[in-house]
């Protein structure tokens, strides 16, 4: 998410710091490592009546904490594992998924070719959970002229100057002052690397804060930004709580995040495992879950289910989503450039 509903790790945090002696928990549980607020609970609780089973949920707070805590345990403690389009390949590649046997997924092919086409090699290791952009929440009431622009947050009039709140991980920060320049996401050019760079950099001082946008101590409400880059979903959520919040997907275009279910190669639970995507699959109870968390869906028997007004939704199904690219492995000029960068913004 990469997609993402971000969370606080709540009570398992200590668990997560030493996952490696964990022993399985008891036949009739399923364990999740997920973002929080990312699943309907109504739906939670239906699976486990219909299957008399537990389901118990490890929330990660970032993308990075959840590749730390596999590179730990290599999945040990858990049977599903949310992962996003730029780290599923990886973690197929490091034996720590099991295989799918997607025959037994009755609803999967409602959901079309599309979410394994844009990520090669991963069909048989992920089913599709959701997918999304990146744009900019923006506080309406505060600006005479709204952002609509990637550029806009980079070289801002007097009203957005100093109250400007970008995301705090240096992958997806490099790949929106790339958008602005008005090059790939993808791109391996070390000049364009070079230009995103100094961009950033340039950038710091205008910027307020370098954090994901948060339900709890919200800085667009407070006033304190007037303008925040967002996953589309936390935006939408956002609007249910708040007045005078909106979202624009740039007119430089967007980048494509997606997040997968995969199955835990040290799991025990696979027949319930493989009941629980399936249950996921289904158009009604997938449809339910896009109501909840705002993020789009895959399965056109699901979107036709959706009330008009979120299935009309540009925010969640922007019109022109099929040009935007989902974001590859990056090479080692990327990473590079990401290095640099977190040196660059004191970013951690």
């Amino acid at each position: 998410m990469t997609a993402s509903l971000w969370c606080k790790i709540c009570i398992v945090t200590s668990a997560i710091a030493s996952l490696a002696p964990i022993g399985w928990a008891e036949p009739a549980t399923l364990r999740l490592l997920t973002w929080e607020n990312y699943f309907d609970p109504e739906l939670i609780g239906q699976f486990e009546r219909e299957h008399q089973v537990t389901i118990q949920s490890i929330y990660y707070d970032n993308d990075e904490v959840r590749d730390q805590i596999m590179a730990e345990n290599q999945g040990n403690g858990f049977d599903l594992i949310l992962v996003d389009d730029i780290k599923l390949p990886t973690y197929i590649e490091q034996g720590w998924l099991a295989p799918i046997t997607t025959k037994q997924l009755v609803h999967l092919g409602d959901h079309g070719d599309l979410w394994h086409s844009l990520v090669p090699g991963i069909q048989g290791y992920a089913i599709p959970y959701s997918w999304g952009t990146y744009g900019i929440s923006y506080r309406s009431d505060l600006l005479d002229a709204p952002p609509t622009r990637w550029a806009d947050l980079f070289e801002p009039n007097d009203q957005l100057t100093g109250f400007i709140q970008m995301l705090p991980q240096a992958s997806e920060l490099l790949v929106i002052a790339l958008l602005a320049q008005g090059d790939s996401p993808n791109t391996n050019d070390t000049v364009s690397l070079a230009k995103a760079l100094d961009l950033l950099t340039t950038q710091k001082d205008r910027v307020a804060y370098y954090r994901t946008l948060d339900f709890d101590d919200n800085l667009l409400n407070q006033g304190l930004v007037k303008a925040a880059v967002s996953y589309n979903s936390d935006a939408l959520a956002l609007q249910d709580l708040y007045d005078n919040i909106e979202f624009v997907v740039p007119t430089e275009g967007s980048a494509l995040w997606i997040d997968y279910w995969t199955l835990s190669a040290n799991s025990k639970q696979t027949e319930l495992a493989l009941a629980f995507f399936d249950f996921l699959l289904e158009p009604v109870n997938n449809a339910q879950n896009v109501n909840y968390h705002y993020s789009a869906t895959f399965s056109a028997k699901a979107k036709a289910l959706l009330p008009a007004e979120l299935r009309d939704n540009q925010a969640v199904f922007p019109a022109h989503a099929d040009s935007f690219e989902t974001l590859k492995r990056p090479s080692r000029s990327t990473i590079r450039t990401m290095m640099r960068i977190i040196n660059n913004l004191d970013i951690d």
